[in-house]
């Protein structure tokens, strides 16, 4: 399709929590037993495209957004030759074991990216426009059971989208769009953008909040880095990661360690225990293992956990709870020196961390998007900390658990998220939650320095073997 037909397109604005990750392309990745088959998959993501049109779109520049881009929805009847999606594959000429040993160990490498997303696929909203891309791009990895000494075949599937499009709720709701189509099942649209807003309707509900300047000026989710302050950053992660060993990593976490965990925790605390999340104690458990050894006691850090606003800014009845574009901030964390997080007990940690995401406000959103404004270089990070660990929870979503078996796949062996710059800059000391396998372990996938690595490992190995004895 013409970029110039553009005008006569249907527009759905970009907003400022667009823009944040405008120059990343996000990869959710499923190692999975068995060969799917690529053709029911388009087949399936046909019918999941022609239905939801937005998905079929295309990122354009815009003078009528704020952030000067959006997606252009195309009118139909659409051309035959449009590509509403993308599905690539290859081949391997090389086992898996290559990469990985089967079953998978406590900790294990990240499986390159390439294995996840073709090298086509835009990094930025400026290449995303100028190939005219789509939205969606799934790859398929092969390995032929006659390379594998179990004689079974092994698929990685790759779903990549611009990060400055859709977060990891909005994935997620595309996912399970596919997962119904591929299961023949009735699905509905989740968001559809009143056709009388010329605006982005997240920009247009933060506008008409009541300001508070007492709940805003507290809140710290967010810095203006400037430039100068974006090369230091990347400095610290070259560094990170030439000197102190970072490398992408997953951990996996088993069923007994978890539950003993978190009934360790939840016994030593007083309030109703239940309110304090799964989620809650595994962050506060992870940021206060990280930082047990090896840092200064004097250094200030901050867990910057990114949560999703979509029920705290919508009205009762409004679709913005299904609405599918970034929509989240850091939670409003405290920020505490390594000797006060090294002090402080597991269980009270949590609790805090509890409290402060049952906190979470329209008064947070605005100061959010406030900042947001100000600059392209602000980024979820405290202005006063020194160090941030980065945490995304996608394990409510239940992405990882999709079930392929419609469609050629077995068991989903493990799960892989990705974030690709154009740069292919490692954003380190950061994890990513992304949720639970068959058999009850959770799957951590983070990029932390060596010395930060065998402090988790070493945790996880505890409570597992505390357990098993």
């Amino acid at each position: 399709m013409d970029p110039s037909a553009s005008a006569r397109d249907e527009q759905l604005p970009f907003s400022v929590f667009d823009r944040m990750f405008e120059r990343t392309a996000f990869v959710t990745g499923w190692l999975v037993e068995g060969i799917i088959d690529d053709s029911a998959l388009s087949l399936a993501l046909e019918k999941v495209t022609t239905k939801w049109r937005m998905l079929a779109g295309r990122i354009r520049s815009s003078n009528d957004s704020e952030t000067g881009w959006s997606i252009a929805i195309p009118p139909e009847p659409l051309p035959a030759e449009y590509r509403k999606f993308v599905v690539t594959t290859s081949t391997s000429d090389t086992p898996l074991s290559q990469y990985i040993h089967l079953p998978i160990s406590t900790v294990s490498p990240s499986l390159p990216p390439s294995l996840f997303i073709h090298p086509s696929t835009p990094r930025n909203y400026a290449k995303w426009e100028s190939e005219n891309y789509p939205l969606t791009c799934w790859h398929l990895t092969y390995f032929p059971p006659m390379l594998s000494e179990d004689g079974k075949g092994y698929t990685c599937l790759g779903f990549a989208r611009c990060h400055g499009a859709f977060d990891g709720v909005g994935a997620a709701m595309i996912v399970r769009a596919l997962s119904s189509e591929m299961k023949g099942d009735d699905w509905e649209i989740p968001y559809i953008m009143p056709k009388d807003l010329t605006e982005n309707p997240i920009s247009r509900a933060v506008k008409l909040l009541p300001s508070n300047a007492d709940s805003v000026d507290h809140y710290r989710g967010f810095s203006v880095l400037g430039i100068f302050g974006s090369l230091r950053l990347i400095a610290w992660h070259l560094l990170e990661k030439w000197w102190r060993g970072a490398n992408r990593q997953i951990v996996l976490v088993p069923k007994s360690a978890i539950t003993a965990l978190v009934g360790d925790v939840r016994s030593k605390i007083s309030e109703d225990s239940l309110t304090v999340t799964t989620g809650d104690i595994i962050v506060a458990w992870v940021f206060k293992t990280i930082y047990s050894k090896g840092s200064s006691p004097s250094t200030i850090v901050h867990c910057s956990n990114l949560a999703s606003f979509r029920t705290v800014l919508a009205d009762e009845g409004s679709s913005l709870a299904k609405y599918p574009h970034n929509a989240f901030i850091p939670l409003p964390y405290p920020t505490i020196t390594v000797s006060e997080l090294q002090e402080i007990p597991l269980h009270e940690l949590a609790s805090e961390f509890s409290r402060k995401r049952k906190s979470l406000s329209t008064s947070h959103v605005l100061s959010a998007y406030q900042t947001l404004q100000r600059s392209i270089t602000t980024f979820p990070l405290h202005p006063n900390a020194h160090e941030s660990l980065l945490v995304s929870n996608v394990s409510a979503s239940r992405i990882l658990e999709t079930d392929w078996s419609t469609i050629g796949g077995s068991k989903t062996l493990c799960g892989y998220r990705y974030q690709l710059t154009p740069t292919e800059l490692l954003w380190t000391n950061a994890i990513y939650i992304a949720g639970r396998l068959d058999d009850g372990s959770v799957v951590l996938d983070m990029s932390l320095n060596k010395a930060r690595l065998e402090l988790l490992t070493a945790e996880v190995l505890k409570y597992a073997s505390d357990v098993a004895y």
